[in-house]
């Protein structure tokens, strides 16, 4: 017997899309597994599969669509269950689900944090966090962080919510030299490079990032992404004459390459779950300096597996930056250490035997 699972998705910028790609290709098609996707069209990433189109709105109104678009979908196709990504997408799927009296699963990879979403959006929007538990019948967090969020929203139907860390992905084929993309990007002899992976967006806090890097000699950033606040940060760093230090080089569909060349991989979000780009760097054995907000400190031991500092400290940042970058031995060893880390907390083959058991159980009605 075959157990049919409908994966939903929001709009993603790329890693949970990426995520969700994982899934499908360890699982469709074997385990007495069938594997599709619903989402938008516009994904930043290459499916292992087409999709079906659905659009799941970012904003307040237009869900009612897509609860029917997702339930006819179900019927239609007679799906055994659904596993939704992200709080409108977990609650529409699991409107949808309870509609077809299908087993919905609901992934929770960001929460409304007041420092991001702002006080005002975090009072109106944050009963959606109790509400995407109480319509699904089981909840994964990425980070405890996110799972004790969850569990303060939902306190009767906390038993719902457990973590799953998500697996980092492997990839795609064979990587450049690493020197060959150094040249390319006109890093030359004795220049250390960092990189970063992240949207243009005021989560992830690049102004800061671009602060420390002026307190760095011989030191070039790349920044891989885009989003709202690009020319914002692009006239900051006008201003602070280090146009000549960044590379901009917008989204890609995949920067393993870029990061593997890195001597650094940075992060310097207000908050993160359990940032998938930072776990890709220490699995291509890049150390990372980020700052300890939301479930980094799950994925980094200060000091251990590589570098956490306060968010919104630039000072800090560069000094953690600079100690990283001076000292290759340090380095080496915060490398090992991730990746110890990441093979016994944060292995893609522990997900997905996680997942595959939670859908077959929920095929049968557990």
């Amino acid at each position: 017997m075959t157990t049919k699972v409908l994966q939903v998705l929001g709009y993603s910028t790329g890693g949970i899309a990426r995520h969700v790609a994982d899934i499908v290709r360890a699982l469709d098609q074997s385990h007495g597994l069938t594997i599709d996707i619903a989402g938008p069209e516009d994904l930043p990433v290459e499916l292992p599969k087409p999709l079906y189109p659905v659009t799941v709105p970012d904003g307040l109104s237009g869900h009612g669509r897509a609860v029917r678009s997702l339930a006819r979908l179900i019927g239609a196709s007679g799906y055994d269950v659904v596993h939704a990504h992200g709080l409108r997408a977990g609650i529409d799927a699991g409107l949808a689900g309870r509609k077809e009296k299908v087993m919905s699963i609901a992934s929770v990879h960001n929460v409304l944090v007041p420092e991001i979403a702002g006080r005002a959006r975090v009072i109106l929007l944050g009963p959606t966090e109790g509400l995407v538990v109480r319509l699904n019948r089981r909840v994964l967090a990425p980070s405890e962080d996110i799972a004790k969020r969850l569990q303060q929203r939902a306190s009767s139907v906390a038993g719902r919510i457990e973590v799953l860390h998500l697996g980092v992905g492997q990839p795609p084929g064979a990587l450049r030299d690493p020197a060959e993309v150094r040249r390319e990007l006109g890093v030359v002899g004795s220049t250390r490079l960092i990189v970063t992976v992240a949207r243009l967006a005021p989560q992830k806090a690049l102004h800061i990032m671009i602060k420390a890097l002026s307190s760095l000699e011989d030191t070039v950033l790349v920044v891989v992404g885009d989003g709202p606040l690009e020319q914002e940060l692009r006239a900051q760093a006008d201003a602070d004459r280090l146009s000549d230090r960044i590379l901009w080089l917008g989204a890609l569909p995949a920067a393993w390459d870029i990061v593997a060349a890195a001597d650094v991989f940075v992060l310097s979000s207000h908050w993160e779950a359990c940032s998938l780009a930072a776990q890709e760097a220490m699995a291509l054995g890049v150390p990372v300096v980020a700052t300890g907000v939301g479930g980094m400190p799950e994925l980094i031991t200060d000091g251990v597996s590589g570098r956490l500092v306060p968010p919104a400290e630039p000072v800090a940042l560069a000094r953690a930056l600079k100690d990283t970058l001076d000292d290759p031995s340090r380095a080496r060893a915060y490398v090992q250490a991730a990746r110890l880390n990441l093979r016994h907390n944060f292995s893609t083959q522990q997900m997905i035997g996680r997942l595959r058991d939670i859908y077959l159980a929920a095929g049968r009605g557990r």
